[in-house]
């Protein structure tokens, strides 16, 4: 027997629960029962109550077969429509058993004979929670593991990260050509390998090209190839990038780089789906799976008249943005444990931790350079380390000096003629960082009225610093 701890033990809070049921009596006996259990109960007392009511689905449902004009089957029918992993629980008499058995074809989970026992009900409804919690954990692990796969080595699991996850998706199962945008060390490369990774095109070559890095003259060259004797050190025929890439993808970064010229012969061999080597006067066919990046606004540039409007549209079938490392420091946890793990072998040092200070203090830091920098701050503070843990010391000065306010006050004096004018502190004038810092906390408390986290904000440190801080002063009675 389920006594009523067991039984307020199985409903986590607050699960909804649907029971439909024309007689008054039952309806009523099943709610007692199930909210005593901890659930939350609404009540249909027939079956157009139910395919009428457009409010919020509920999690699970107890449903009984005899309500009517309109069967109990026609109602689980609904529900399932609505919601086909629903958890039905079927509420029958002994003679129907046949059409409980009809109903369980039609998606119901479980089934109740009437008269009704508690805790036969409670422990039917119980296991098709259970069965609902299991179906929502796996879908979350699906998630997870598709956007895992999606993003390949790309870490991040914040909401920006799992939008771009979706993005991704979007794009692998066609060649629409994908343009990335994104500032510098955000990971445009890697996404247009993730996108390459999970097309039909993976077992084909990814060639990435970075237009910035080529000169003007030789631009053509790089991405059509040329013949012998082409121009002034032409020794031998040569593939271009495009010929490299066949069968796969090719990735044209820092895109709006490029010159005109070049973007004229790129807009032929993209209508035309052929190449002309420099030199050369035969067209080779390519097949190739566009993927472009860029940190500026081609869409400005367009306007400005310094890239073709025409490949544009082109090449921005797709745009994709990636956020900047600032609008995802939720996601820097997890980067700097990654770096940590690959960057070890390199110092010689096996160092598994970072200190909550200097955690702080890279969260704070609004890195320009994104991912990149991030990385080379890793870098630098894992040669800086000396044990085994990251500690705020190790980190660059620059960042290092965020994990605490600045409280270096300058001190003015009126002159005769009501001009400020900076005097040199004597030694009276020195407060010790200590009381600056205990008086700067108090000074915040009493302003949010002892809120640690709005004043954390004021202060602009974290609010496990902040805990810390209150400790070591001995400022507890303040929060109060």
């Amino acid at each position: 027997m389920l006594d009523e701890e067991t039984s307020a033990s199985m409903g986590p809070r607050p699960v909804s629960v649907a029971v439909v049921d024309d007689d008054p009596t039952a309806r009523r006996l099943m709610r007692f029962w199930l909210e005593r259990a901890g659930y939350t109960v609404v009540e249909h007392e027939s079956a157009r109550s139910v395919l009428d009511h457009d409010g919020p689905i509920p999690e699970l449902a107890c449903v009984d077969l005899g309500l009517g004009e309109v069967t109990g089957i026609k109602v689980i029918q609904h529900l399932k429509a609505r919601d086909s992993e629903l958890p039905i629980i079927v509420v029958t008499a002994q003679r129907e058993l046949e059409t409980a058995v009809a109903a369980m074809q039609a998606g119901a989970y479980d089934y109740v004979t009437k008269p009704l026992d508690r805790d036969r009900l409670l422990l039917a409804v119980h296991r098709a929670n259970e069965r609902r919690e299991l179906l929502s954990n796996v879908r979350r692990l699906e998630s997870a593991l598709t956007e895992r796969s999606v993003l390949g080595s790309i870490v991040g699991k914040s909401p920006p990260m799992r939008e771009l996850a979706q993005q991704v998706q979007r794009v692998l199962e066609s060649d629409v050509a994908v343009c990335v945008f994104g500032e510098s060390g955000t990971g445009k490369e890697l996404v247009a390998r993730a996108i390459h990774n999970g097309s039909a095109r993976r077992r084909g070559p990814f060639v990435a090209i970075n237009c910035a890095g080529i000169p003007e003259s030789l631009q053509e060259s790089e991405l059509f190839g040329h013949e012998r004797g082409a121009f002034t050190g032409a020794t031998q025929q040569r593939r271009g990038c495009f010929e490299q890439a066949n069968g796969g993808t090719l990735l044209l970064d820092e895109l709006g780089e490029m010159s005109l010229q070049t973007q004229a012969s790129l807009l032929r061999t993209l209508q035309e789906k052929t190449i002309r080597r420099v030199g050369g006067s035969g067209e080779i066919p390519i097949d190739v799976r566009m993927v472009c990046a860029t940190h500026r606004d081609l869409r400005a540039e367009v306007e400005a008249g310094r890239f073709r409007e025409d490949l544009y549209f082109r090449l921005v079938v797709y745009p994709i943005q990636l956020p900047p490392l600032r609008e995802r420091v939720e996601d820097i946890p997890l980067l700097v444990g990654h770096f940590l793990r690959s960057l070890s072998k390199d110092v010689g040092r096996d160092v598994q931790s970072i200190s909550p200070e200097a955690l702080e203090a890279l969260a704070r830091h609004l890195w320009p350079g994104n991912v990149r920098e991030l990385q080379n701050v890793v870098h630098r503070s894992l040669l800086a380390c000396r044990g085994d843990e990251v500690m705020l010391a190790d980190l660059p000065p620059d960042i290092r000096e965020l994990a605490l306010p600045a409280i270096l006050p300058t001190v003015h004096h009126m002159n005769g003629n009501g001009a400020s004018r900076f005097q040199e502190p004597s030694e009276e004038d020195i407060i010790p960082l200590r009381e600056l810092e205990r008086r700067a906390i108090q000074r915040a408390l009493r302003a949010t009225h002892g809120s640690v986290g709005r004043a954390a904000k004021l202060l602009g440190i974290g609010r496990a610093t902040l805990y810390r801080r209150i400790a070591t002063l001995d400022l507890s009675r303040d929060v109060a």
